[in-house]
C-alpha cells in the first residue's frame, strides 16, 4: 500500500510516518525544497516535492497513491497575517483534495483540531456539535472541514476527519516554554486551575490514525481522538512540575487580573510585533474547560488510549532532558 503523508516533518507527521515505515508502508512524505529531512535519513522514505499552496507543484503527487493523510497546516505563530492561515490550511486542502481527487486514491484522511467547534465548557464534548471556531487558525481548519465533507458528498472522495486534542509527547516543542518556566520556578497559575482540559500522548494519536487508515466504517466520518480522560489544568501543570522535581507556587493570579496584563501585552505587541508573555487565548485555554468525547471512535473502531498521562509527561520531559533542551 502506498501512503502519502503532508506535514511529514511536523510533531504529528514525523511520529506518524515513523510508524508507518516501521510497519512495512511505502511512505511518501510532501515536502519542500527547503524543508528539513534530516530525522528521515536512516528511514526508507520517498520525498514528493510540492508545496500545498501551490496547485502546479502538486501535478500527479497522489499518482499510484492508496492513502493520503493531510496534516500539512499553519498552526499559530504570534503577528501572522490572516492571510497564511487561509492561504495554507484552507486553499492548501483544496489542492491536495483536488490532487487526491484526480488520482482517485482510496482514502483520504484530514487531519484537523477539536478548536473547530471553540472552547466548548465541556470536559469531554462530543464532534457533532455545531461549529464555533474563536480565532483564525481554527476558522480556517472549520473551512477546511467543510471542503473536505463537500469533496465526499459531492464529489465521493472517500474521507475521513479526525482531531486529535491537546497532544504532547518527545518531539513536541510548541510547548517547551511552558516546561521551562515551571523548571524555573517562573510560572504563576492564572484562576482557580480547576477547568479540564484533555492531554493525548503522541502514541495514542498515531493509533487513531492507523485504526482509520483504510476502514470502511470511517468514511464520511468525523472522530475525536483523545486520552483516557479529562484532567484539570492544576493536575497538569503540577504532573509537569513533578516530573521536574519542583512544585508550582501557590499563588494564584486572579482571572480579572491577567486578563487586564493581556490587553496591555498585547496592544503592545502589536507594535513591537513580539509575541506578548500572555494572551487573552492563553487565558481562555487555561480557565474554560475543553476536552473530547471519543466514544465514537471507541464504539466504531476499537480505539482505546493505552498512556497514562503521568508515563507520557514523564517521557516528554526526560526527552527535553536527553536532547538538551531543558
Amino acid at each position: 500500500m502506498v501512503i502519502l503523508v503532508t506535514g511529514g516533518t511536523g510533531f504529528i507527521g514525523s511520529h506518524l510516518v515513523d510508524t508507518l515505515v516501521s510497519k512495512g508502508e511505502d511512505v511518501r512524505v510532501l515536502v519542500r525544497k527547503t524543508s528539513k529531512v534530516e530525522k528521515f535519513k536512516n528511514m526508507s522514505v520517498d520525498f514528493v516535492y510540492g508545496d500545498i499552496t501551490d496547485k502546479y507543484t502538486l501535478k500527479g503527487i497522489a499518482r499510484d497513491v492508496d492513502i493520503v493523510y493531510h496534516l500539512a497546516g499553519k498552526v499559530g505563530g504570534w503577528g501572522v497575517p490572516d492571510s497564511e492561515f487561509i492561504k495554507i490550511n484552507i486553499k492548501g486542502t483544496e489542492n491536495i483534495l483536488n490532487a487526491s481527487l484526480e488520482a482517485e486514491i482510496n482514502h483520504f484522511i484530514f487531519c484537523s483540531t477539536p478548536g473547530v467547534l471553540g472552547l466548548t465548557g465541556y470536559p469531554e464534548a462530543k464532534q457533532d456539535l455545531p461549529y464555533n471556531p474563536p480565532g483564525i487558525y481554527e476558522k480556517t481548519k472549520c473551512e477546511a472541514e467543510k471542503l473536505a465533507i463537500r469533496f465526499y458528498e459531492e464529489k465521493r472522495l472517500p474521507m475521513t476527519i479526525i482531531r486529535p486534542d491537546f497532544v504532547y509527547g518527545p518531539g513536541d516543542l510548541r510547548r517547551l516554554k511552558l516546561y521551562k518556566a515551571i523548571k524555573n520556578k517562573s510560572f504563576l497559575m492564572i484562576g482557580n486551575g480547576r477547568s479540564f482540559l484533555h492531554p493525548t500522548y503522541i502514541d495514542d494519536v498515531i493509533c487513531g490514525f492507523e485504526l482509520v487508515m483504510n476502514n470502511s466504517k470511517a468514511i464520511g466520518e468525523v472522530y475525536n481522538i483523545a486520552g483516557s480522560r479529562p484532567i484539570t489544568v492544576r493536575e497538569y501543570l503540577e504532573t509537569i512540575a513533578q516530573a521536574l522535581n519542583v512544585t508550582i507556587s501557590k499563588f494564584k493570579v486572579p482571572k480579572v487580573f491577567a486578563r487586564g496584563a493581556a490587553f496591555v501585552l498585547e496592544n503592545i505587541s502589536k507594535v513591537s510585533k513580539k509575541e506578548p508573555f500572555i494572551s487573552q487565548s492563553k487565558i481562555n485555554f487555561l480557565t474554560i474547560s475543553h476536552g473530547s468525547d471519543i466514544s465514537k471512535i471507541k464504539t466504531q473502531l476499537g480505539y482505546l488510549p493505552k498512556v497514562k498521562f503521568k508515563d507520557g509527561i514523564k517521557r516528554t520531559t526526560d526527552w527535553y532532558i536527553e536532547n538538551n533542551i531543558l
